[in-house]
């Protein structure tokens, strides 16, 4: 185990604060130490200012998350045609000759073909091997990086490794290759990030290894944000003021779930169980994203957990105080997760319907189903094929413009800052009002204040990102603070 020291060195050189050959350390407002959660984590050394840049990472190791889809191992490009083809010294998945003769796949299929495999190669499963491929890459680290990588926390339950020890029923791998490869599995489930993709792209979802990321420990309500670029570097900024000796923090789950909902997420593949102010309070700061409908017929009250950090607390409505056991909360949240799996995600109609007629019949409006469905439209109206914004009946530009609206509201009583997700719907939110103004210019003037002010704050958060959609600069140009060209030429962008 390395000591604080000897991170904090390897840490500093891996993001380029120190130089080897000129003896220069560049300062960070940050450190590595002991925290009270458990393990290491970082803290701030300095005040540091909302949207100030803590640290650029880059990935130690990055390829194909456990989950995705099958596509090409080198650019990741969706298995959607008879184009792709498996090499056949490797077995790894490509979809071109480019991809093939690249510096990826050479790097990749060196290591596969090196070990002497079991079976024929073309019986080599190309799926497990997608899997495994990420942790194969760090074949190639150097013994700093690998150091580095030992020093992250990594979870040692049985569960974890098990695509190498599927991998082996196909190649004979040197045992001390096997150690690595199976700690690199250990600390991919342990810290890896899925990497953003480019703004309405389809393809293989993607995880990296981010050491300094990784060192961030968990609130369910964080203090910084993090974004990528072409590169696959994550940025890491601050998302509100931190104060000096207070620590940094990232969030394991998703923003908008409901405690429960995160608390079992993390317990299933962090192993741990989040106390944070957040998951303490039973409202979650007011948004009652766990709520669900009270069991009694005549009362129009929202359950929620008496005792949120217990897995067996039972539950009380807000209104009338019936108490509901915890057992029979799991039963309706079982069947409220079988009714969400009929819906067809991909279809706008059903989910609108759904949305509007239906889904209060089963939660409160405030419940994170909801959030979630109005998230969904939020990201499709506007966007997609049959739904762009000079389609749209003035009835789903309203739908869309009250959706942006709601569930900005619900972030904002989160208390999460400049978050991603905020900047997301600022921008959505915009661009309703934009599409309104210009489908009726009389209102432009009424509107001008808010069309700014959203795309204004959306471009500070968003700009850089390589999820950031890709009109963002140009809205920003031409429709944002500072524009003094007339009415017609600002909006011909949305005309094109």
């Amino acid at each position: 185990m390395l000591s604080l020291e000897q991170l904090s060195q390897i840490v500093k050189v891996h993001l380029g604060l120190y130089n080897y050959s000129e003896g220069i350390q560049y300062s960070c407002k940050w450190d590595i130490s002991e925290s009270a959660l458990g393990g290491r984590g970082l803290f701030a050394t300095e005040d540091i200012a909302s949207g100030e840049v803590l640290f650029v990472d880059r990935p130690l190791i990055r390829g194909p998350r456990i989950t995705a889809p099958r596509g090409c191992t080198v650019c990741g490009r969706l298995l959607n045609s008879d184009t792709f083809f498996k090499c056949h010294k490797c077995s790894c998945l490509l979809c071109s000759e480019e991809c093939q003769d690249s510096a990826t796949h050479n790097e990749d299929c060196a290591i596969v073909s090196g070990w002497n495999n079991k079976v024929p190669i073309e019986e080599v499963d190309d799926i497990l091997l997608s899997r495994a491929l990420t942790p194969i890459r760090a074949l190639l680290l150097n013994e700093d990086q690998k150091l580095l990588m030992a020093a992250l926390q990594a979870h040692i339950l049985p569960q974890h490794g098990s695509e190498i020890r599927d991998l082996i029923k196909y190649f004979h791998i040197p045992e001390e290759a096997t150690q690595l490869l199976t700690l690199a599995c250990c600390a991919l489930d342990t810290n890896a990030f899925q990497i953003a993709t480019a703004y309405g792209k389809k393809e293989v979802s993607m995880r990296g290894l981010y050491p300094v990321s990784g060192l961030m420990n968990h609130n369910c309500v964080p203090n910084t944000r993090y974004s990528y670029n072409g590169d696959n570097q994550m940025t890491v900024k601050a998302v509100k003021p931190i104060r000096a000796g207070a620590e940094i923090f990232t969030c394991y789950t998703g923003t908008l779930w409901g405690t429960p909902s995160r608390r079992m997420y993390l317990y299933k593949t962090k192993h741990f169980l989040c106390q944070c102010d957040r998951c303490a309070d039973p409202t979650e700061r007011g948004t009652l994203l766990a709520a669900l409908k009270c069991f009694s017929a005549e009362c129009p009250g929202s359950l929620l957990p008496t005792q949120p950090l217990k897995l067996s607390s039972p539950w009380q409505c807000l209104q009338c105080g019936l108490r509901v056991p915890n057992k029979n909360i799991c039963v309706l949240q079982n069947a409220l997760g079988n009714l969400m799996s009929t819906l067809d995600f991909e279809n706008v109609d059903q989910l609108e319907n759904f949305l509007v007629h239906r889904i209060d019949k089963y939660v409160p409006k405030t419940n994170q189903i909801v959030v979630d469905l109005q998230c969904r439209l939020i990201w499709e109206i506007g966007d997609k094929e049959g739904l762009q914004w000079h389609e749209l009946s003035e009835s789903r530009l309203s739908l869309k413009e009250n959706l942006c609206r709601g569930t900005l509201r619900t972030v904002a009583a989160l208390g999460v800052g400049d978050a991603h997700l905020r900047g997301l719907l600022l921008y959505h939110l915009h661009a309703a009002l934009a599409e309104r103004a210009r489908r009726f210019p009389d209102l432009y003037e009424e509107l001008k204040t808010e069309i700014e002010c959203t795309i204004e704050q959306a471009f500070n958060i968003l700009q850089g990102d390589i999820s950031a959609p890709p009109d963002l600069e140009l809205r920003h140009q031409y429709l944002g603070p500072g524009c003094d060209k007339p009415h017609q030429e600002r909006f011909f962008i949305l005309d094109a």
